[in-house]
């Protein structure tokens, strides 16, 4: 009988996204994706920290199309995905997927939000790329990557792998909006922000990868002592 060993049920962590049905294709995805990230912050330190082209020309721009209005749009979403809001949903989220007896979601967000923000640390320290001088925005000592769109990345796409397809607009969305609020306010580089979202998808991806393994292993288990 296995009526008493029955994990509680997830389906999101039994039904992967159809890219990615392949059983190694998301860590495979997922590390080259933290792998890029590190490697173009090694890049930066060598070619000594400061603004690409790319970057230069994107904040002109920024400056150019700079309003007031959208100052108030772009310091909105500064402020909701900052890390200390971005905090309290993370636990809101995670506490409404414990009481939804969902632990094996619950488990994969926090997870993954506590490695975004680890692996942002790092890298930032490792990096220690300056921010541009013109900043809107409070900010911290140093640039690479974006804090606010690691995380928002990683929330989003976490969320979109618990919730479904209907998600991804919505995720794109968010994720979109962050990372260009923190150019419009000069927070950050251009490169700073698509690091960020490249970083935060990798790692949802690499965390949404093992915790549903874990739970695989961990029924097969049960199922096994049951037997």
């Amino acid at each position: 009988m296995l009526r008493n060993t029955r994990l509680p049920h997830d389906a999101s962590l039994t039904t992967p996204a159809p890219l990615l049905r392949h059983p190694w294709l998301p860590l495979v995805l997922g590390s080259a994706g933290i792998l890029s990230t590190v490697s173009l912050g090694m890049l930066l330190v060598v070619a000594g920290r400061g603004p690409t082209a790319l970057d230069g020309l994107w904040h002109d721009l920024m400056l150019d199309w700079r309003t007031e209005p959208w100052v108030a749009v772009a310091t909105w979403f500064d402020s909701a995905g900052g890390v200390g809001a971005m905090v309290v949903v993370g636990l809101f989220l995670t506490v409404s997927l414990l009481i939804m007896r969902r632990p094996w979601s619950a488990l994969a967000l926090a997870t993954a939000m506590i490695c975004a923000e680890a692996a942002t640390a790092t890298i930032k320290v490792l990096v220690a790329r300056p921010r541009p001088t013109d900043s809107l925005a409070d900010t911290g000592l140093t640039s690479f990557p974006s804090g606010h769109t690691t995380i928002a990345a990683t929330t989003a796409v976490m969320l979109t792998f618990l919730i479904g397809r209907r998600f991804w607009l919505v995720a794109v969305t968010w994720i979109t909006m962050v990372a260009w609020s923190r150019t419009y306010l000069e927070a950050h580089w251009l490169t700073d922000v698509v690091a960020g979202a490249v970083l935060g998808t990798s790692i949802a991806v690499v965390v949404w990868w093992a915790v549903r393994r874990a739970r695989s292993s961990t029924l097969v288990r049960r199922r096994s002592g049951a037997t």
